[in-house]
């Protein structure tokens, strides 16, 4: 009896190892069950539209916000409507990203399902795959973040997630934390690996902090370690059997509340587009820029909530980029159309003409003005871009251990 009670409990212990082991080392990509697996389209391509701020109300009865006295009488959310629409048939993205704020809040979306349906509906008609974060407004409604990225996920065409299947080992921070994996074309030897990895993060709302102008909340350890974990395991990944790669996917993250990075940049020469406001940014700095820093796989961080902001610049070689408000009911300036961003990867030709790894990332805006003009088309990263030199050196005469 004793040794088969020893037997039992040994069990017990090794099966729950196996789980652990199982859930925090195999990653199994959340679209494998049921979504679409995002990929590059065969002419080796993946384009992204970013669409920020549209604090979306209740349709054709919601009022618009900084427009001209004679666009004013007839303007509302329905113009935010038509500008998504006509930007998804002119760029036909692989993928939609709502980067927050998507709903008005400020206590007047009473029912935030219904103002979610609307401002959604040009994703969800088009077919295209498409995913949402939160910004620090969208909860101010009759929902919760968490109730609303539950919502959010069960869309149609949407591969949102509340959190990743293992956000219980890391106590994670949030609702709406989790990665998407881009995977070669059909035909491509890389068809099965993810070569560009997307990041989305929940960046909170506000924090309690007293003695700070703005309050808003910062991306927490915990969802920092979690970011470094899957960026370890996905970097091995890449560099595996089968066609194992030498260097790292190049990832993109998406966070609604910019860094304060964001606010080193104050000069026209040193970014590509405008700054015409302050950026709103926590007031902690939680050392997320270092980390993306550290790992080196990241390549641009894409925010919203300042809307008249829609510069790029680069940091370290990571490129800090605004999408600019897309939405009419939130603010914005008179005579400045609003916008959004789309970031286009392109892969390379291997030397037995299929396609490689990824070769450039662009990035442009198109504005919601009478041509629908595309502007400030800039290369964001490139895979041959050479590094300023490392001057370090190690003593060569004198013996190391």
């Amino acid at each position: 009896m004793e040794e088969t009670r020893r037997r039992f409990v040994l069990f017990s212990v090794l099966s729950v190892s196996l789980i652990y082991l199982c859930i925090s080392t195999c990653h199994v990509s959340a679209y494998s069950f049921g979504r679409r697996q995002l990929r590059f389209n065969t002419d080796g391509r993946f384009k992204i539209l970013q669409v920020s701020d549209m604090h979306y109300g209740f349709g054709k009865e919601t009022q618009c916000s900084d427009v001209s006295p004679a666009e004013f009488p007839y303007c509302s959310d329905l113009n935010t409507t038509s500008f998504l629409k006509r930007t998804i048939a002119s760029e036909k993205p692989d993928l939609i990203v709502f980067s927050g704020d998507n709903v008005y809040g400020l206590c007047e979306t009473r029912d935030v399902a219904k103002s979610m349906d609307m401002a959604f509906a040009p994703a969800i008609e088009s077919g295209i795959p498409w995913v949402a974060i939160l910004g620090n407004h969208d909860q101010e409604s009759d929902m919760t973040r968490e109730t609303m990225m539950k919502y959010i996920m069960k869309l149609p065409n949407s591969l949102s997630q509340v959190n990743p299947p293992d956000a219980w080992l890391y106590q994670i921070d949030g609702f709406g934390n989790y990665n998407l994996q881009i995977e070669g074309p059909f035909g491509s030897p890389l068809f099965f690996k993810s070569i560009l990895n997307l990041y989305l993060l929940d960046g909170g709302a506000y924090t309690k902090l007293d003695g700070f102008g703005y309050k808003y909340d910062w991306v927490r350890t915990s969802q920092q370690n979690r970011y470094e974990h899957t960026s370890k395991w996905l970097e091995m990944e890449h560099k595996r059997w089968p066609f194992p790669q030498n260097s790292t996917a190049p990832g993109l993250v998406y966070l609604h509340i910019p860094m304060p990075e964001f606010a080193l940049f104050n000069k026209s020469t040193e970014m590509t587009g405008v700054r015409q406001e302050s950026t709103c940014s926590p007031p902690i700095n939680s050392g997320f820029f270092t980390k993306l820093v550290e790992r080196g796989e990241v390549k641009g961080v894409f925010s919203g909530h300042d809307h008249v902001n829609d510069f790029c610049a680069e940091l370290h070689g990571i490129n800090l980029c605004y999408a600019g408000g897309a939405g009419y009911h939130g603010y914005g300036k008179v005579g400045w159309a609003r916008r959004a961003r789309v970031v286009e990867a392109q892969l390379e030709k291997t030397k037995y003409g299929r396609w490689g790894a990824v070769d450039t990332i662009k990035t442009w805006k198109r504005l919601d003005d009478k041509n629908h003009s595309l502007i400030d088309t800039q290369l964001l990263w490139s895979k041959n871009t050479t590094l300023e030199p490392n001057f370090g050196f190690t003593c060569s005469t004198i013996p190391q251990h």
